[in-house]
C-alpha cells in the first residue's frame, strides 16, 4: 500500500522567501551497480540513461584489486532498470586511479581524471561514431600531483572545481576553482576561502547546471558522522563569495562517510554512502520547496537544531492510505519533539503542506492536536499550504 510521507525539516524564518531541498529516503541502486567492494564518484549522463562510477579494491579492475580505481558503467533498460555494470575499456582504464569528472552538454565529450600522463591537468575523450577516443591532456597550472586531486568539470567547460591540498590550503584538502580565461587557458586554481574550507577535508565538489549552487563533502563543518554532504550558494555572481554551507540533513547524511553528491534535472540525487559498510551508490528523489517565511523569524541552523534536540530526528512520518492515526513510534517522535520545545518557548513550529490530497487536512490535524496535547500552545503552531505537487509532502520546520 502506498504511503503518504510527512517530512520533518529542522530549521527558522526571515522576512523573505527561500528554497529548501527535500529528499526521499535514499535507496541503494542494487547489485547491478553496487558490489561487495567500493563504489564511488557516480556521474549520470545528461539524458539520465547511463551511470558512470568507479570501483576500488575490485578484482575486475585493471591490474587487480590493489592497482587503483577503474571506471565502470551501467545503462537503463526498457523497464527503467539499471543493467549489470561493465568495466570501460583500456582507453580509459589503466593501473592508476581513473575516474570520470564531467561531460559536455550533449555527452559527446567526457572529462577524465588525468591518469594518462605525468603532467598537471585533466584529460578529455571524444565520442566518434559510438567509439571514445584516446584521452588527451588539458593542462591546468598549479596542481600538486604528489597529493590526491579530485575534480568536477562543468558541462560548459568553463569552470573546474578542484579538491586538493594546495600551497595555501587550511586543511587536509581544500576546494579550489579554475576558470577559462579569454584566451582559452585555465587559470591557476584559487582557494574558495574560509567559509567553505576548514581544517578538515573538503572533497567531491559538484556544481549545479546554473552554476549557482555548490555541493561538497566535508568532515570539518560538523554533522552526523565521518563526512557529510553540504551545499552553499554563490552570492552576487561572485566566485569568491558564498553563503554559509548547510548540511543536507539526516535523510542524506549518516553516521558514516557520505560524499560524491550529484544531481540530474534537479529531480534525482545520486551519492555515495558507507552507512551499510563499504561505500555504495544511493539514489534519492528531490523536491524543491519554496519556503513561506514568517515575518521576524529565522530558520534554525543545523547547529541550533543539534543544540535544541541533542540528537538526530527521524526525517519523515508515513501514513498509509486511509490511515489517520499515529503509530506508537510516531507518537514517541512527536513526544520527543514537544518535550524539547517546552523548554524553548521562542521556537515556532510550522507545518508546511505540499501536494494537498483529500486526507491531508485530517492528517495535519492529527499532528497539530498531538503537539497541543503535549503542551505546545496553538499560537506556536503555524499551518502553511505551499504549493501543489505530484505527491503529498508535509514538512515541519522550526523557527525562532
Amino acid at each position: 500500500m502506498r504511503a503518504i510521507v510527512f517530512w520533518f525539516v529542522v530549521g527558522c524564518y526571515g522576512v523573505t522567501s527561500g528554497q529548501e531541498l527535500v529528499f526521499s529516503t535514499p535507496i541503494p541502486l542494487g547489485s547491478a551497480v553496487n558490489s561487495r567492494d567500493e563504489e564511488l564518484a557516480p556521474l549520470l549522463s545528461h539524458d539520465g540513461k547511463t551511470l558512470y562510477f568507479i570501483r576500488a579494491f575490485h578484482e575486475g579492475n585493471t591490474g587487480g584489486r590493489f592497482a587503483g580505481t577503474d571506471i565502470w558503467m551501467s545503462t537503463k533498460n526498457g523497464l527503467n532498470e539499471w543493467t549489470p555494470a561493465t568495466r570501460m575499456n583500456d582507453k580509459w582504464n589503466n593501473k592508476r586511479s581513473n575516474a570520470i569528472i564531467g561531460f559536455n552538454s550533449d555527452n559527446s565529450v567526457a572529462y577524465l581524471l588525468n591518469a594518462y600522463s605525468n603532467k598537471s591537468g585533466i584529460a578529455f575523450s571524444k565520442l566518434y561514431n559510438g567509439v571514445w577516443s584516446q584521452p588527451e591532456l588539458v593542462p591546468i597550472p598549479g596542481i600538486n600531483r604528489d597529493n590526491f586531486v579530485g575534480f568536477y568539470v562543468h558541462p560548459n567547460f568553463d569552470v573546474i572545481l578542484i579538491s586538493m591540498k594546495g600551497k595555501d590550503a587550511v586543511g587536509e584538502e581544500d576546494l579550489y576553482i579554475s576558470l577559462k580565461d579569454e584566451l582559452g587557458n585555465w587559470t591557476e586554481p584559487r582557494n574558495l576561502g574560509p567559509s567553505i574550507n576548514t581544517t578538515g577535508f573538503e572533497i567531491s565538489p559538484f556544481l549545479s547546471a546554473d552554476k549557482k549552487r555548490l555541493y561538497f563533502s566535508s568532515n570539518g563543518h560538523g554533522g552526523y558522522g565521518d563526512a557529510d554532504i553540504f551545499y552553499c550558494d554563490r552570492l552576487f555572481d561572485s566566485w569568491e563569495t558564498w553563503s554559509v554551507p548547510r548540511n543536507l540533513g539526516a535523510v542524506i547524511n549518516s553516521e558514516k562517510f557520505d560524499a560524491y553528491f550529484t544531481s540530474y534535472g534537479d529531480s534525482v540525487a545520486i551519492f555515495c554512502s558507507s552507512s551499510n559498510g563499504l561505500s555504495d551508490i544511493n539514489l534519492s528523489r528531490i523536491k524543491t520547496i519554496k519556503l513561506i517565511q514568517k515575518e521576524g523569524k529565522q530558520l534554525l541552523t543545523a547547529e541550533e537544531v543539534t543544540t535544541v534536540f541533542g540528537s538526530r530526528i527521524s526525517p519523515e512520518i508515513k501514513f498509509e492510505r486511509g490511515v489517520k492515526v499515529l503509530t506508537s513510534p510516531q507518537n514517541e517522535l512527536l513526544y520527543f519533539i514537544a518535550n524539547k520545545l517546552l523548554y524553548r518557548p521562542d521556537i515556532i513550529v510550522q507545518i508546511q503542506i505540499v501536494g494537498v490530497e483529500s486526507e491531508s487536512e485530517m492528517r495535519v490535524g492529527v499532528i497539530k492536536d498531538k503537539l497541543k496535547n503535549l503542551g505546545i500552545a496553538e499560537s506556536r503552531i503555524d499551518l502553511r499550504v505551499l504549493e501543489s505537487g505530484e505527491r503529498e509532502i508535509v514538512k515541519i520546520a522550526f523557527f525562532k
